[in-house]
């Protein structure tokens, strides 16, 4: 895959995360509540937090700054990791974000806060957590990020090496 398609998919995962934090789709968007919670000013905050990184790493992968492209991958892996914390351990084995007190308080803020928003997926077994349909968006959208550029830095890692074994 061509280093355009990696900006691309890094230019709408950022669109994405963007303005999933800044409109209000109803039963869609998940962070009315966030919002109502902590004030407009740390929200603003959190969203740059959440979405500018992918647009800088657009940035960097259009202009192929090599050392810079490897500055991403570490967020990526982080943006990643929190996902699957929150939505996918949770939904496919009952562990994960949700799960991490003993006395069921994240549940119940789960149940509070995200249980009546729209979905695509169905229930896994017993399991009190499935995922959103803003939530199984974003991963996908993540994965096919994490793979392109994980191969893109690869690949220029690897045209950079025979460029100096042929000098």
């Amino acid at each position: 895959m061509s280093l355009p398609a990696v900006c691309i998919f890094q230019l709408i995962l950022f669109l994405y995360e963007y303005l999933a934090w800044q409109l209000e789709i109803k039963n869609l968007t998940t962070h009315k509540h966030y919002r109502e919670a902590v004030g407009m000013n740390v929200q603003f905050f959190t969203v740059q937090i959440n979405s500018l990184p992918h647009l800088a790493a657009a940035y960097v992968y259009y202009h192929r700054m090599k050392r810079s492209m490897l500055l991403y991958v570490p967020y990526l892996m982080l943006f990643t990791f929190g996902q699957l914390m929150s939505w996918w351990l949770p939904y496919f084995f009952r562990i994960g974000f949700w799960y991490l007190d003993g006395t069921g308080e994240k549940l119940r803020q789960y149940q509070q806060y995200h249980a009546h928003y729209h979905r695509i997926l169905p229930r896994f077994k017993n399991h009190e957590i499935i995922p959103d349909t803003e939530h199984t968006i974003l991963i996908v959208l993540t994965c096919i990020t994490v793979v392109l550029t994980i191969r893109s830095v690869y690949s220029s890692r690897m045209s950079s090496d025979s460029k100096i074994k042929a000098k």
